[in-house]
């Protein structure tokens, strides 16, 4: 019991060393994503800013549909893996559930057997000095009387020191202290034996779902990307270079036309103006 004990303890201490550390990694990933999904967001803003003052018409509704797929993506990430409460934190709440509700009992059992090993060792202890203190005096008693008989000159006893200690020591029967230390114990080392196979299986399910669970986010998260940036090539390649370079002459002309009417009307004006005048 004491070897399988010591083990399960190792093993506990193996495994918690192994939730700190994918917690912490798992604070740091989820902080990550969410300052990502930030920079995504505020990036497609800026898309959507530059596709506004754009003039080539297809050009424009390719930085618009770019700028939307990319906020749709950071907004995925934030809620998938991101610091919100249904996105990185469900995972790292997964983690302290495996903290509160596997090592720290598992922990509490361990250092509960402990106490009552020590509480049996003293048990232990306070018997043996008793039994040791009852063969000191009962041998003392004999040397005591060997003494006498020789100093009044007469047979000393038949009796021994060390077997009168031996039948001092024999007499002391083992205490209910002791007795009900050892048998809490015994019932204690049931429990840790019943736990032990349960923590296995508990802890090996709890990594399990975590890892399915953060694995399945990451794929959600670059699943929805490709779902929403995936049409957008064909967005972008449908930008036309000809067609870009055939309204970039027509805005030419127009604006070429435009300055050719307000010269004709400046013209014309003059042309009034000069008439009036002859005419007073």
């Amino acid at each position: 019991a004491e070897e399988r004990s010591t083990m399960f303890a190792l093993r506990l201490a193996a495994y918690e060393s192994c939730v700190k550390g994918i917690k912490t990694e798992m604070v740091a990933h989820t902080k990550a994503h969410t300052q990502g999904a930030t920079r995504n967001k505020e990036f497609g803003n800026k898309l959507g800013t530059i596709g506004r003052k754009e003039h080539v018409d297809s050009l424009k509704d390719a930085f618009d549909k770019v700028s939307k797929a990319i906020q749709g993506v950071a907004e995925a990430r934030l809620e998938y893996l991101g610091d919100g409460e249904g996105g990185g934190a469900n995972l790292i709440g997964r983690l302290n559930e495996t903290k509160t509700g596997v090592i720290d009992p598992t922990r509490s059992l361990l250092n509960d057997r402990a106490a009552k090993v020590k509480n049996v060792d003293k048990e232990v202890k306070n018997y043996e000095a008793k039994k040791t203190k009852a063969g000191k005096a009962a041998a003392a008693a004999i040397t005591k009387q060997v003494k006498a008989a020789a100093k009044q000159g007469i047979d000393p006893p038949e009796e021994t020191p060390e077997h009168a200690s031996e039948v001092a020591i024999a007499g002391i029967d083992m205490p209910e202290t002791l007795l009900d230390a050892r048998e809490t114990l015994k019932n204690t080392d049931t429990v840790v034996d019943d736990i032990l196979g349960k923590y296995e299986e508990m802890r090996i399910v709890d990594m399990q779902l975590f890892l399915e669970d953060f694995m399945r986010r990451e794929i959600m998260w670059h699943a929805k990307a490709i779902e929403l940036l995936s049409p957008m090539i064909g967005a972008v390649r449908e930008v036309d270079g000809k067609d870009a370079m055939a309204q970039f002459y027509k805005r030419v002309e127009e604006v070429e036309e435009t300055e050719k009417d307000k010269e004709l009307d400046e013209a014309d004006k003059k042309k009034r103006a000069s008439m009036e005048a002859e005419g007073e």
